[in-house]
């Protein structure tokens, strides 16, 4: 019996045109769809159409480079590790001997 291969990408993350992993999707998706709201928003309020559309256009095009360059940086995983060490104490204080004197000899 012949040796089948199935389910080829099991293990393999999530990839669109370059971006790898589900959180640079998530906020590539998102960012673009706040800056399509954003347009939505000027152009309800009755800022000019070309200055709305250049604004848009702009926005839309630099969140994509700074998805794409953070993802190129960082990796798969970086976003999350990145996030991660922004969100470990620098030093922790302890101001009282207390913790220390109710350790027990063994």
């Amino acid at each position: 019996m012949g040796h089948y291969l199935l389910n080829k990408g099991v293990n393999k993350p999530i990839e669109f045109i370059g971006l790898v992993g589900a959180r640079y999707l998530f906020m590539l998706v998102g960012g673009l769809g706040a800056v399509f709201m954003s347009a939505i928003v000027l152009l309800g309020v009755g800022v000019n159409t070309y200055l709305t559309t250049f604004l848009t256009l702009g926005s839309g095009f630099l969140w994509w480079i700074r998805v794409f360059s953070l993802c190129s940086k960082y990796g798969e995983h970086g976003a999350m590790k990145h996030q991660a060490k922004g969100r470990q104490p620098v030093r922790i204080v302890n101001r009282n001997a207390r913790l220390f004197k109710d350790l027990k000899r063994s």
